[in-house]
């Protein structure tokens, strides 16, 4: 009987808690990271540390002239940054490529000569200190196994080749394009070690067209058109709903806005992927 009234009461109170940070009165302290309110939680906004981590392909960011670093598992190289999320005073990483071990949370390696295609296997130990109040029944230790796909035709990315479907600043009148990675002089497609190729788009703007670019970055769900592209813009495809299970590549959605060096107007196509 002490125990259920026990329960009853605890109830009772965050209950009371819940529906004293649902007050109207502004001077409610409903912040549960101030220790001073009474719903604050010290674990709120604490994870436990894990050994996932990032697999990043460097990607030119237009607007900046720096690079980004966008994660994926099917990567173009050369340079991939491996990246955990989690750092500070007492973890440590441990990382395993190829022949290398190496001890930073974040890494860079250089693929550039590496046969392809191939899948690479990358190694992950971390460990860190243990949060007796947050998670008390953490080891101090994680590992993972991660693999990523090393492409060898540019068209293995979701960006080239693939059909984007879609209207542009909201008309009403649908269009096709595409961004293809072809072979200067035979037009076949390019390869990560071709020689003499460059990137063509085809129907871009809906200008009935194909047209050579020089000035595109890119990776597997981005396309950079930078300082020396006409337009300069970005492209990306995103998965439209995470809770589903994806079916490549119907369930892609894809979002560029641009801009021509000689207009003011900013561009942007909405659309998706259409299937091959």
């Amino acid at each position: 009987m002490k125990e259920i009234l026990k329960i009853y009461f605890l109830l009772l109170l965050v209950t009371a808690l819940a529906v004293s940070c649902q007050d109207d009165d502004e001077n409610t302290c409903c912040d549960p990271t101030n220790p001073e309110c009474p719903n604050y939680d010290p674990c709120w906004d604490k994870e436990e540390p894990n050994a996932s981590f990032f697999t990043e392909d460097r990607l030119t960011w237009p607007e900046f002239g720096e690079n980004l670093w966008i994660h994926d598992t099917i990567l173009k190289g050369g340079l991939i940054r491996f990246r955990s999320p989690f750092e500070g005073e007492g973890i440590s990483h441990k990382w395993y490529v190829g022949t290398e071990i190496l001890e930073e949370p974040s890494i860079t390696r250089n693929f550039t000569n590496v046969q392809r295609p191939t899948t690479i296997t990358v190694s992950h130990v971390i460990t860190y200190p243990v949060d007796t109040i947050c998670y008390p029944f953490a080891s101090g230790r994680d590992s993972i196994v991660q693999n990523f796909h090393l492409i060898d035709s540019i068209s293995e990315l979701l960006t080239i080749e693939n059909t984007f479907r879609g209207v542009l600043n909201n008309q009403t009148d649908s269009f096709d394009f595409k961004c293809r990675a072809l072979r200067h002089f035979w037009g076949t497609p390019a390869r990560w070690n071709s020689a003499g190729w460059g990137f063509y788009l085809i129907n871009f703007h809906n200008n009935q067209d194909s047209v050579r670019n020089d000035g595109i970055d890119f990776t597997n769900t981005r396309l950079t058109f930078t300082d020396l592209s006409n337009p300069k813009g970005v492209l990306v495809v995103d998965p439209i709903d995470f809770s589903v299970e994806m079916t490549y590549p119907i369930d892609f959605s894809v979002e560029m806005t641009y801009q021509f060096p000689d207009d003011n107007t900013e561009y942007t196509f909405r659309g998706r992927v259409i299937p091959e």
